[in-house]
């Protein structure tokens, strides 16, 4: 409640506003009476001070006290004059006006005790009000949960609640739903206001926000956006638009109500969804590892994921590349959750990429791999295109969204199911070679493991001689300039060969790859446009892995 409220009481209404008249809309939690020299360290935020000075008559100490009281955030100072103090010094009186702060004259017709009593009698009053209204909405909108309403029929009736729009977004920021009587065309405006928010803050707390725009006006310049809060983790969120709450108590107490309901409808969807999920790894789990032998079962136990629809498919495994550069840091439980988190997020935005593409698609976890397995009626070399180009696509978007690198390994196709434990290793093997070649963010494909198999059936010795002639010096760098070559030139020879390709790759500018590029020339004595030397290097390069131990 606000402190001119108070003043409208019956022991408070011959009290007469002194100073700070334009802070009489301060809020007032309680009230207190005291006379104590170090009465400030038992003053809280919102409240009332009611005192005679009896501690507090020489002036630089009632000064200290009000701008103390002013600077912590109390509702006012309520004094009886005309005992032991019987005039405000103006000085006081300045300082008060200046912070807003009221400084209220109180009637000599009560005694401070009265007034006291009446005034938290009052507080107790409303705040046991607004608690039975509090009780009342929860259970209406409990009972729209348990009558198999949802999330429509709850937002519905808080709009009306309101007599303002509501929209509700999942931790997403997917829109779960909308009041009827919001505006789409004027909601996405604060939509896309609200991501960038989200992306660069976490909001934790009710805020009462504005959208910035170019227009004369807009319908929705004010909103408020509520968290929705479960087991300490971020739900949703709740955007009410168009305005700022008339009467502020009731309205936050209708919207924590259905933040409470909404909250415990996500965590039971939330639970359908993980339990969904583990049958769903299970199944796949036993799938890769071979521990389904028959057709008839695999058909019967897959036909919940569509498996019998499968003419052909590809298996791919996926991974962030952070995980396979995991650094020991100095609060191990909290990076851990985060990965975890992030793995979620990244599971979560990797099943709707893809299904934005594929229908007959399938994701599931094993270990710290995301695998896919991805039906198609005909796989072609142009389908096997398109599933590059798309899988670059998603790529792209989860760096923008999660700023996470995923690395891909590909399959080839097959038309056996039983085959799958097969694929799936073929699609593991085609990860790590990327991975053994020091490479990110990258696809590869299975079929470049057959060059793999070809060197490996030359003697180690002879891998090692071509190695060192053709990379001479930068075969073994021995200091960090000649290290930033070698890296340079794998990047280069990566990128095709492109120098702004390669400088943005490495986050460096482009001036920097010309001259590293120059200075390899130098020290392998070799022309980079030509094409032969450009083989001859990427065979060196990735004949690495296979003799590094031999260097």
């Amino acid at each position: 409640m606000k402190l001119m409220e108070i003043l409208e009481l019956a022991t408070f209404k011959q009290s007469k506003i002194v100073a700070g008249e334009d802070g009489l809309k301060r809020h007032v939690q309680s009230v207190n009476l005291m006379d104590a020299p170090d009465i400030i360290h038992y003053l809280n935020k919102d409240q009332l001070l009611l005192t005679t000075a009896y501690s507090l008559q020489n002036q630089e100490e009632l000064y200290t006290l009000v701008e103390q009281m002013a600077e912590k955030g109390c509702a006012g100072l309520g004094l009886k004059t005309k005992r032991y103090i019987e005039k405000i010094p103006d000085k006081i009186l300045e300082l008060a006006n200046e912070f807003d702060f009221p400084i209220i004259e109180l009637s000599l017709d009560y005694s401070l005790g009265e007034m006291l009593n009446e005034a938290l009698g009052y507080i107790l009053k409303e705040q046991t009000s607004d608690l039975h209204y509090a009780l009342t909405i929860h259970r209406e909108f409990t009972d729209i949960i348990l009558s198999g309403g949802g999330f429509n029929a709850i937002v519905e009736r808080l709009s009306q609640l309101l007599e303002l729009p509501v929209v509700l977004l999942n931790d997403r920021l997917d829109i779960m739903t909308a009041s009827a009587t919001a505006d789409k065309d004027s909601f996405f405006d604060v939509y896309w206001y609200v991501h960038e928010l989200i992306h660069d803050k976490e909001y934790l707390s009710y805020q009462q926000l504005t959208l910035p725009h170019d227009k004369d006006e807009h319908l929705y310049e004010n909103f408020i956006l509520y968290p929705i809060i479960a087991s300490t983790q971020q739900k949703g969120y709740l955007i009410i638009l168009g305005g700022s709450p008339r009467q502020p108590s009731p309205f936050i107490l209708a919207v924590e109500q259905s933040a409470n309901v909404i909250s415990f409808e996500f965590m039971k969807l939330y639970a359908i969804e993980q339990q969904e999920r583990r049958i769903k790894h299970e199944f796949f789990t036993d799938l890769v590892d071979g521990a389904i032998t028959t057709k008839e079962e695999l058909l019967n136990r897959g036909k919940a994921f569509g498996l019998e629809r499968f003419h052909q498919y590809v298996c791919i495994a996926c991974k962030m590349d952070s995980d396979s550069t995991m650094q020991t840091t100095a609060f191990p439980l909290k990076e851990e959750k985060k990965l975890r988190l992030k793995r979620e997020r990244t599971y979560e935005l990797l099943e709707s990429l893809l299904l934005n593409h594929y229908s007959e698609c399938v994701l599931f976890t094993k270990g710290d791999l995301f695998t896919l397995i991805v039906g198609f009626d005909f796989y072609s070399e142009t389908i096997e295109a398109q599933l590059i180009d798309i899988l670059n696509n998603i790529q792209s978007d989860l760096q923008q969204m999660l700023d996470i690198t995923l690395s891909f390994g590909i399959s080839n196709n097959n038309e056996n199911l039983l085959e799958i434990p097969g694929t799936f290793q073929e699609a593991v093997e085609a990860l790590r070679s990327g991975f053994r070649e020091n490479q990110q963010s990258f696809i590869k494909m299975y079929r470049t493991k057959e060059l793999t198999e070809i060197l490996k059936t030359i003697p180690i010795q002879k891998l090692k001689d071509y190695y060192l002639t053709a990379l001479k010096e930068l075969a073994d760098p021995d200091d960090k300039e000649k290290e930033d070559l070698v890296l340079t030139l794998m990047t280069f020879l990566s990128n095709h060969c492109q120098i702004s390709d390669t400088a943005k790759s490495m986050f460096v500018h482009r001036n920097t790859v010309i001259y590293r590029i120059k200075k390899c020339e130098e020290i392998l004595g070799t022309n980079l446009k030509n094409p032969d030397e450009t083989l001859k290097l990427r065979l060196a390069l990735f004949v690495k892995p296979l003799i590094e131990r031999y260097i």
